[in-house]
């Protein structure tokens, strides 16, 4: 699975509005806090307002706010708003060769179970993950999803590149 930057925007935008919610927040502060250009965060925006998860407000004091609580907003519900899904039923009749019309597997494929089975996990594990559980912060947010998915991730998954265990001092 491959996040556009398109759908990590959106979830860095809406993360911002869960932890100002409540508050109008302007598309330069929203740009601003994470480092998009201000025309790309609006067109993330554009999207995220079509799909009903954020209000917008023209004017002087003008800018987004959440549609409802963190609580209530999902990840799923995000993704889906700014992109397309991992696995449709018509991406093996639209996946063919260049010379081809569809897929030449279409008949029997042994990959299709394992993208539709991973595309049914992945929406399972994204609707039931909320903006609140991402706006708890990194260490809540990893606890909150170690209880309810557990699974061992690789060491120094979360520490930012370039900083292992030699440059912590630690090994």
């Amino acid at each position: 699975m491959k996040i556009t930057a398109t759908e990590e925007y959106g979830m860095r935008c809406m993360l911002q509005l869960a932890l100002r919610h409540g508050q109008t927040v302007s598309l330069s502060e929203l740009a601003g806090a994470e480092g998009i250009a201000v025309p790309f965060a609006a067109k993330v925006l554009m999207g995220l307002r079509r799909a009903g998860l954020v209000a917008a407000t023209r004017g002087r004091h003008g800018g987004y706010v959440l549609t409802s609580p963190p609580e209530r907003i999902t990840v799923l519900r995000i993704l889906e708003a700014l992109g397309k899904p991992l696995f449709d039923s018509t991406f093996c009749r639209d996946h063919g060769s260049p010379d081809a019309s569809a897929c030449m597997r279409l008949a029997d494929c042994s990959l299709r179970p394992v993208w539709a089975h991973l595309d049914a996990l992945l929406k399972r594990f994204f609707e039931n993950t909320t903006l609140a559980d991402l706006a708890a912060g990194e260490r809540r947010a990893d606890k909150h999803l170690q209880e309810r998915w557990p699974l061992t991730v690789p060491q120094g998954w979360h520490e930012p590149a370039g900083v292992g265990p030699h440059e912590r001092g630690t090994q």
